[in-house]
C-alpha cells in the first residue's frame, strides 16, 4: 500500500468506530483500537492502453481494549474472555466474521465478494488478489515496542523498557509486561505490583508474531480455511512526529523483529510457513488515544478503559461492550445462559465452528473444546515447531486443559487426548 492507501484503511475503520458511538465511560481514560480489514485491487485498462486501479475495502472485525483476567478469574467453561487486548479481540470478531461469511456462502446463490470453496480440496480460502490487512492505533505491547515507549520516559524508567535481546524462558518465568521487556516472561503481573494477581498472557508483539507462523484463523477454524496471513499491519505513530525518522526507524526495526525477525525460516508444515507483513504507519491519530485524550484535557491521560468494544461485518446482532471478559449489563445469574454470553468467547466461537461443520456435512465436534483443536495434524506440527522444546517460543504460556475440558454446549466434560504439554495449543492462538 502507498501513504493515500494507509489513509484510506485507517479513515474507513475510524470512520466505522465513529459509527459505533462507543467511547471509554470517562474523559480521564484512554484506549487502543485494533481492526481487520479486507482489500482488493482490480486493474481497468482504457482506450489508451493506460490502466487505472480501483481498490474495494471492507472493514471485518473492530476491537478496543486493554485488558487482561487475573488467572485466578479465569472461565473453566469458555464463557467469558480472558484477554482482552484490542488485537486479540478484533483477531477473534474477523474469525467470527469468515465463519459467518461461509455460511451466507451456504445459504445464497450469490456467494462472496472475499472467499471461495476450493475445488481440490473442499476448504475455503480468500479469492485470488484479496488482501488482509491489520490496524493498530498503537505499537502493540511487548518485543515491540520497548524503544518506542522507552523514548517517552525518565531514564530510570527507560532502561527498564530495555530493548536488549530477550533471554531464553523458562516455563512459568515471571513479568514481561509494559516493563523488564529484556525478561521473555511468561506470567505477567502489574507494573510495580508485584503482589498483584498474575495473569497467563503473553504480550500481543508474541501473539502476532505467532500468527505470522499459525494464521490468525486459529486451529479450529483451520479445519476447513486454509492458513490466514496479514500482509501489512498498520499501526498509529500520532504522538510522533514524522520528522523523527530516527525514532520511526526503531519503531520498524524493533516491529520486523517482534512479529517475524525473532522466528526461524524452517517452521513449516503443509500450507504454514513464516510470513513476513510489511509494518507501516500512520499520524492519523485514534479520536480516544492516550496522546489525542490528553491534548484534548490539557493533562496526561494514563488510566486506560475497562470496557472493550466488540464488532464484526454483517452480523445479524449489533455490537457489544465488554468489561472484565463479560458483557455489560449482564448480571452474574445470567452470564452463564448462551443468550447472554459474549459472542467472541470461546464456547460461543465452538458452537459457531460445530454449527458450520454440519452444514459442510463434516463430522461434528465431539468431546471438549480442547480435544478438537488437536484434530489439525499439520498446525500441530507447525504449532509444536514453534513452541516445542527447540522453537523459538519453548517458553510460550500454557493456559492449561482445566480452562478448556467445555463441550459445545458449555458442559464440563472428561479430556482423553494426549497430555497437555504435548497437545495444548494456546488460547492466544486460536480461540
Amino acid at each position: 500500500m502507498d501513504a493515500s492507501q494507509v489513509d484510506e484503511l485507517v479513515s474507513r475503520v475510524h470512520a466505522q468506530y465513529d459509527a459505533l458511538r462507543f467511547k471509554p465511560s470517562s474523559e480521564l481514560q484512554f484506549t487502543v483500537l485494533a481492526a481487520f480489514v479486507l482489500s482488493k485491487t482490480s486493474y481497468d485498462v482504457g482506450d489508451s492502453g493506460s490502466s487505472e486501479s480501483t481498490t474495494a475495502w471492507k472493514v471485518i472485525s473492530i476491537a478496543t481494549g486493554s485488558k487482561c483476567l487475573p488467572t485466578e478469574k479465569y472461565p473453566v467453561k469458555g464463557d467469558a474472555l480472558h484477554d482482552s487486548h484490542a488485537e486479540v479481540l478484533s483477531r477473534r470478531g474477523a474469525v467470527r466474521w469468515t465463519y459467518e461469511e461461509i455460511r451466507r456462502c451456504l445459504h445464497t446463490a450469490s456467494g462472496s465478494a472475499w472467499i471461495e470453496r476450493r475445488e481440490t480440496d473442499g476448504k475455503w480460502a480468500m479469492k485470488e488478489g484479496v488482501k488482509l490487512h491489520m490496524y493498530v492505533s498503537t505499537v502493540p505491547c511487548g518485543d515491540a515496542s520497548m524503544r518506542y515507549l522507552a523514548s517517552g520516559q525518565d531514564p530510570a524508567m527507560a532502561a527498564l523498557k530495555d530493548s536488549s535481546p530477550p533471554a531464553l524462558p523458562t516455563q512459568g518465568s515471571a513479568s514481561r509486561g509494559r516493563d523488564n521487556y529484556a525478561l521473555f516472561g511468561v506470567l505477567r503481573t502489574k507494573p510495580g505490583r508485584a503482589d498483584s494477581p498474575p495473569t497467563r498472557c503473553m504480550s500481543c508483539s508474541d501473539k502476532i508474531a505467532a500468527w505470522s507462523i499459525l494464521g490468525v484463523q486459529g486451529a479450529l477454524l483451520a479445519q476447513m480455511f486454509e492458513p490466514l496471513c496479514v500482509d501489512d499491519i498498520v499501526i498509529g505513530l500520532g504522538d510522533v512526529e514524522e520528522s523523527d525518522e530516527v525514532l520511526r526507524a526503531a519503531v520498524r526495526e524493533d516491529c520486523d523483529r517482534a512479529f517475524f525477525g525473532r522466528l526461524g525460516d524452517d517452521i513449516q508444515a503443509r500450507g504454514y510457513r513464516k510470513s513476513t507483513p510489511r509494518v507501516l504507519f500512520t499520524s492519523i491519530d485514534f479520536v480516544h488515544s492516550r496522546s489525542s485524550r490528553s491534548k484534548a484535557n490539557g493533562k496526561p491521560c494514563n488510566q486506560s478503559s475497562n470496557e472493550s468494544l466488540c464488532w464484526w461485518a454483517d452480523s445479524e446482532t449489533p455490537h457489544e461492550v465488554l468489561i472484565n471478559g463479560v458483557r455489560r449489563g449482564v448480571g452474574a445469574k445470567l452470564r452463564g445462559l448462551e443468550l447472554y454470553r459474549p459472542r467472541l468467547c470461546k464456547v460461543a466461537i465452538f458452537r459457531l465452528h460445530a454449527g458450520v461443520m454440519e452444514l459442510l456435512r463434516r463430522p461434528k465436534p465431539k468431546g471438549s473444546y480442547h480435544i478438537c483443536k488437536q484434530s489439525n495434524p499439520d498446525y500441530g506440527i507447525v504449532r509444536k515447531a514453534l513452541k516445542g522444546p527447540d522453537g523459538p517460543f519453548h517458553g510460550w504460556v500454557i493456559s492449561g486443559v482445566e480452562w478448556e475440558s467445555f463441550d459445545v454446549d458449555g458442559n464440563i466434560v472428561p479430556n482423553t487426548s494426549s497430555s497437555e504439554s504435548e497437545g495444548h495449543i494456546d488460547e492466544n492462538l486460536n480461540h
